[in-house]
């Protein structure tokens, strides 16, 4: 789902360059691709962090899960003896 953001993202710069340039002297690409490729970059950095985020909850989560059930098997052992 976060690709399809970036990908409307960068079509959106495009398509308001695009709109810029009607009627105006054409944009220079190499700008129009610097322009798009910072915008990427800020995009990816974003999505990057937020995954980064995700995972680490996530592993917290399932972590501390695994951990209690462990504990908890080993209590039981100790109990049966």
């Amino acid at each position: 789902m976060n690709m399809k953001k970036v990908i409307l993202t960068m079509l959106s710069v495009g398509l308001y360059f695009g709109l810029q340039s009607c009627g105006e002297q054409a944009l220079d690409p190499a700008m129009v691709q610097a322009k798009v490729d910072s915008l990427a970059a800020i995009k990816m950095q974003e999505i990057q962090a937020k995954a980064t985020q995700e995972c680490e909850t996530r592993m917290a989560t399932e972590l501390k899960s695994m951990t209690d059930s462990m504990v908890n098997a080993a209590q039981m052992a100790n109990a049966a003896q």
